[in-house]
């Protein structure tokens, strides 16, 4: 028996309810909506211009990076480069940037997420629909988060939880929004601020009844990070060992418990997770905390300011390359002050002057 056809009508319907259950962060209904729409795809109407199949692709990509599924969103991305050739929409091209930039803050690559949330800002006002303002607000948060800026990430972040705490069944995503406000917070050293966004975040998930969504344990991960930053090792452990899912491929967990079990001199105990995680980091080809797990081994390993400026010699252009000066003040200072106790004053002075520099313009970029 032929199977019946899917008109182009039903197939608009289908991947416009599958957006917005991605956009709420349903997964259940997002798989379940995946797999009817997968099954239909094969028997849709023919599309010459083929933009449904950009769109169902464009939204299969979204979706794997929604469940994390960072090898297979590749393989989809990889799909999309070409079809974007062929394609004018506008509406498709604000969803090829903007997905392309949330791909790019998740795998690290924030000039090229920064340059793609810039092509999909243009495009934005063509929306009507205050949600998906929302979500390029709290998307942009995320990545300024990342980026060092957690006042841009702050201000972002209001943006969005403005346009969801009126919407119902957008609840998952109100409390992302106080998350990153803790988050920023943390960065901030504003601790006490931070731990009300984040535990605001899961006394929303709480109320709702979301208690079970994989985002709480994401919340709970950075409460493990808030307790890290204010040195409470033992306490940061605990709580980070607790929401540890998949230490095949969580170098950011692995990477802030070696550093807690170095800050407690566990050393052949941090010597295990950094050799671990820098597995992790060199299998997802992620630069950014290669570097990171490598300068963290010289000081487990109590090296010398000369060896430790050896590897960070490395690291630091990285990430002058990628702006990301945050990092580049950090280790700059680290440095400095590694030289200044060895009573090495020219270099101590040089990265002094690095860490300065850095400074300066993450202040400007934060200002602009």
């Amino acid at each position: 028996m032929e199977a019946e056809l899917t008109s182009t009508e039903q197939m608009i319907q289908l991947l416009n309810g599958w957006y917005r259950e991605i956009l709420s962060q349903n997964l259940v209904e997002s798989r379940r909506l995946k797999l009817e729409i997968d099954e239909k795809i094969e028997t849709m109407e023919m599309d010459p211009t083929q933009t449904l199949f950009i769109y169902y692709s464009l939204l299969s990509f979204r979706y794997q990076l929604l469940v994390n599924d960072l090898w297979e969103a590749r393989y989809t991305l990889n799909k999309l480069d070409v079809e974007k050739k062929r394609e004018t929409d506008d509406f498709l091209s604000y969803y090829f940037h903007f997905f392309k930039a949330i791909y790019a803050t998740d795998t690290g690559n924030y000039l090229e997420a920064k340059l793609h949330y810039q092509l999909a800002e243009k495009m934005l006002n063509q929306f009507p629909d205050d949600i998906e303002k929302a979500e390029f607000n709290y998307k942009v948060a995320t990545f300024y988060y990342h980026t060092r800026q957690p006042l841009l990430a702050v201000r972002h972040a209001i943006k969005a939880k403005e346009y969801f705490e009126d919407k119902s069944g957008y609840e998952v995503k109100l409390a992302g929004c106080e998350n990153i406000i803790g988050l920023a917070s943390t960065s901030l050293k504003q601790f006490r601020e931070a731990e009300h966004h984040f535990l605001t975040a899961l006394d929303i998930l709480r109320v709702y009844n979301l208690k079970k969504e994989p985002f709480e344990l994401k919340i709970r991960y950075n409460l493990g990070l808030l307790y890290a930053e204010q040195n409470l090792s033992e306490k940061a452990i605990a709580q980070l060992t607790e929401v540890f899912e998949d230490k095949a491929t969580d170098y950011k967990t692995t990477f802030l418990i070696a550093r807690e079990h170095v800050k407690l001199r566990n050393h052949d105990i941090a010597d295990d997770w950094i050799i671990q995680g820098l597995k992790i980091a060199r299998d997802a080809q992620n630069e950014e905390y290669i570097h990171h797990f490598s300068i963290l081994s010289e000081y487990n390993q109590s090296s010398s300011a000369e060896q430790l400026e050896q590897t960070a010699a490395a690291a630091i252009p990285y990430f002058q390359s990628v702006q990301l000066w945050g990092f580049v003040q950090d280790y700059a200072e680290k440095l400095a002050s590694e030289f200044y106790n060895t009573e090495n004053d020219q270099k101590a002075s040089k990265y002094f002057h690095m860490a300065y520099t850095a400074k300066q313009k993450l202040m400007y970029e934060t200002s602009s």
